[in-house]
């Protein structure tokens, strides 16, 4: 019995180990942005020497790789709470959760999207495989609203990639300083995505009116 509650309570232990790397890494991912991820700074944030750190993540790699995970599980639980049914209205409601993501969980959300990470899915192997549960439910429910006459435009693939493409460079640019203030940015984000739904759509029918300038 005791060599049970050895070994539970040493799972549990590296359990919470491992929870304390991730949360000293995000707080140097928000605090410092990816320049601030060395191993040195994570560990003493963690309270770890850097050797204790390896003995969770084999090297920097590893710990890229887990942290970029990590941010792609609290992504995909967003898209997959989207319970809109009209597949268009979906898809601009997978605009809103990935601009909402973006402000308030920007360190998760630069886990994702933005940390240099040697497992990251690439083009075009990885998404038309359907690796990605985010992009293939997007694809999904562009493949739904053609077969319903209601988009045009080409391959769900590119259509997914370049409504990704829109909102990662448009929060890019406003992290850069590029917008006024939020709200000019969060106008823009939705009329450029909304726009670019529109142009596909057959008899160009917008779901939504017009943003206002």
């Amino acid at each position: 019995m005791t060599e049970v509650y050895t070994v539970r309570k040493n799972v549990y232990s590296v359990h919470m180990t491992r929870d304390k790397i991730f949360m000293a890494a995000s707080k140097l991912l928000s605090q410092e942005g990816i320049a601030g991820l060395s191993i040195r700074k994570i560990a003493k944030e963690a309270g770890l020497s850097p050797m204790g750190l390896y003995r969770h993540f084999a090297d920097k790699d590893a710990l890229i790789n887990a942290l970029m995970a990590h941010g792609f599980v609290a992504w995909e639980t967003r898209v997959a709470a989207i319970g809109s049914t009209d597949p268009v209205r979906w898809l601009e409601d997978f605009m809103e959760a990935f601009l909402d993501f973006s402000a308030k969980e920007p360190h998760l959300f630069d886990a994702a999207f933005f940390l240099p990470a040697s497992q990251a899915r690439q083009f075009p192997d990885d998404f038309a495989a359907r690796r990605s549960p985010s992009i293939s439910l997007a694809m999904a429910r562009i493949d739904e609203a053609k077969a319903l006459g209601r988009l045009g435009g080409g391959a769900a693939l590119n259509i997914a990639l370049t409504l990704w493409a829109l909102g990662q460079g448009l929060v890019s640019l406003y992290r850069a300083g590029r917008f006024s203030d939020e709200a000019h940015f969060k106008d823009l984000y939705r009329q450029t995505c909304h726009d670019y739904l529109a142009s596909l759509e057959i008899g160009r029918h917008p779901l939504h009116p017009t943003i206002s300038q």
